[in-house]
C-alpha cells in the first residue's frame, strides 16, 4: 500500500498514553474539513516510522507530521519544527521507535514540517484515553497552523462548514 497525494497531514502518537495522543487526535479533528482534493489526513499511530514514512508515493510534495515533542515548554505550547530542529537519533515515540531517522532520510526528496504540542503528561507505561486540558485546547490551533502550511484560509473554511472546495469548482 503506498501512501499518495501531494501533501500528506500525518498524526503521529499513541491514543493510549494521554497526551502522546495529540498526533491522532488532531489529524481525526482535521479529517473532518474538507481539505484540497491534493491532501490526505492520515491517523498513522505508533506505525508511523516503519510503515508512513517508507511507503510514500513518488507523487508527495509535502509532509506535515503532527506529534507530542517535550521540549519543556509549557503544556500545550506548539512549535513548529524542521526536520533539523529534531535531535537526530533521539526522538523516539512511546514504542522507541525512532521518528527522526526516515525523516532525515526524506527531507531531500520532500518538504517537512512538524508541528509539536508539548505533553503535558505522557502516561506511558499505565493506559489513559484522554488528552490533558492543556493539550486538548491546543487542537484548534494545531488545526489552524495546518491550514497555514496548506495556504487555506482556516477562517473561511470554518464559515463555509467545509464546503469551501465545492463553492470554488475544485472538485475530487
Amino acid at each position: 500500500m503506498m501512501f499518495e497525494g501531494e501533501t500528506l497531514v500525518v498524526g503521529c502518537g499513541n491514543i493510549l498514553f494521554q497526551d502522546d495522543g495529540f498526533g491522532p487526535r488532531a489529524a481525526q479533528d482535521l479529517s473532518e474539513y474538507e481539505l484540497p482534493p491534493d491532501v490526505r489526513v492520515i491517523d498513522a499511530g505508533t506505525g508511523a516510522p516503519h510503515l508512513i514514512f517508507t511507503l510514500l508515493d513518488e507523487t508527495v510534495k509535502k509532509l506535515i507530521i503532527l506529534d507530542a515533542i517535550d521540549w519543556k515548554a509549557k503544556p500545550g505550547t506548539l512549535r513548529k519544527f524542521s526536520v533539523d530542529e529534531l535531535p537526530k537519533g533521539k526522538f523516539v515515540d512511546a514504542h522507541n521507535w525512532t521518528l527522526s531517522e526516515p525523516l532525515h532520510g526524506l527531507k531531500d526528496k520532500v518538504d517537512i514540517v512538524v508541528i509539536g504540542c508539548q505533553p503535558a503528561r505522557v502516561s506511558d507505561p499505565d493506559i489513559e484515553i484522554s488528552l490533558t486540558e492543556e493539550v486538548e485546547k491546543a487542537i484548534p490551533e494545531a488545526i489552524r497552523m495546518v491550514f497555514n502550511e496548506l495556504g487555506i484560509d482556516y477562517e473561511l473554511s470554518r464559515q463555509s462548514k467545509g464546503n469551501i472546495w465545492r463553492s470554488a469548482g475544485v472538485t475530487n
